[in-house]
């Protein structure tokens, strides 16, 4: 393991924010994931940027009221994050350290003339160009959690906002107060609407897994369906088998066979990508089942009508097939 990149499965042990394990009960890793980092780096960068803007934040808010900013907003980043992209693993003070800039972009909006024109005009260039050089390098480099980066600014210039007083404050402790919770509930709030608005990764999973394995079993009795159906036909015009005899066992078995899985399918959920795939799949059992049934009749009536029905049922599903075939060929090349 070289210290310059740490993988993702140990940071996962450790306390990285990863969706499959923080949503099932462990989300304390909204806090924990803040503390880590994939490498000297990433931990360096960070910290030389908390250095910058860190102590000017400290003293204009004082020690509490940093706290309050720093792991506010790294949490909103973390939720946002986990919002977001569900399939990575997110780790940084970066989110936090946006929070930073953003309360002191927000102090130095509410309490402009606390600052002198000059310091002001500094301060302000200095914090638009971290922010704007860093959300343009997170857009266009891959792997950049800019999610953690927006949740974590939004974070810090509702707290910011909330926490801004002059340098030399004459309002009472409980005004001060009551801002403070005003803003700390907003963040609370914010953060739960993106909790709950973030898809249930493990639920998710789980529908994808079920949903695959009704495919495979799908795959296996339709080609089973299609054998003994083949066979039938060819045991009654080999004459090893009579058309009653054969009828029979098209009727009561293989009929409700096919009847089995074009229930199962549509009661099974598909994931979001596969709705297509399960829809069609359904027309496509259907259709056979449909065109057995039109053989059936034929059979029985000597009905040229039933005949060619079955046959254009049978053409109908095999042009289903091949439309899910290509699609799923351009979806997955060289699959």
């Amino acid at each position: 393991m070289s210290p310059l990149h740490i993988p993702s499965e140990l940071l996962i042990r450790v306390g990285g924010n990863f969706a499959l394990r923080t949503q099932d009960g462990e989300g304390w890793r909204l806090l924990t994931a803040l503390f880590l980092h994939g490498g000297l780096l990433h931990v360096g960068l960070n910290m030389f940027a908390l250095y910058q803007a860190g102590q000017v934040v400290e003293r204009l808010f004082g020690r509490a009221g940093f706290v309050v900013v720093y792991l506010g907003a790294g949490l909103l980043g973390n939720v946002a994050s986990l919002w977001w992209r569900q399939g990575a693993v997110s780790i940084g003070a970066s989110g936090a350290i946006f929070g930073v800039y953003g309360a002191l972009l927000a102090y130095l909006t509410v309490q402009r003339g606390s600052v002198p024109v000059e310091v002001f005009r500094e301060m302000r260039s200095g914090t638009l160009g971290f922010l704007g050089y860093s959300l343009f390098a997170g857009f266009a480099i891959a792997g950049i959690d800019n999610a953690a980066h927006l949740g974590g600014l939004l974070g810090g210039l509702i707290l910011g906002a909330a926490l801004a007083e002059p340098v030399f404050s004459q309002l009472p402790v409980r005004w001060l107060t009551w801002r403070a919770l005003a803003g700390i509930m907003a963040v609370v709030l914010i953060g739960i609407s993106m909790w709950r608005a973030t898809p249930d990764v493990a639920h998710e999973r789980e529908v994808d897994t079920l949903y695959q394995q009704t495919v495979q079993r799908f795959a296996i009795e339709e080609q089973d369906l299609q054998r003994e159906q083949t066979q039938l036909l060819e045991a009654v015009r080999a004459r090893r088998m009579s058309e009653a005899a054969a009828l029979e066992v098209l009727e009561r078995e293989l009929i409700p066979r096919w009847d089995r899985q074009v229930l199962q399918l549509s009661w099974r959920m598909a994931p979001p990508p596969r709705e297509w795939q399960r829809n069609e799949l359904i027309q496509y059992a259907t259709a056979r089942r449909d065109a057995l049934k039109a053989l059936i009749q034929a059979l029985q009536t000597r009905d040229a009508e039933w005949i060619e029905r079955s046959r254009n049922l049978q053409q109908e599903a095999d042009s289903i097939l091949l439309q899910m075939r290509l699609r799923k060929s351009v979806e997955e090349p060289g699959q």
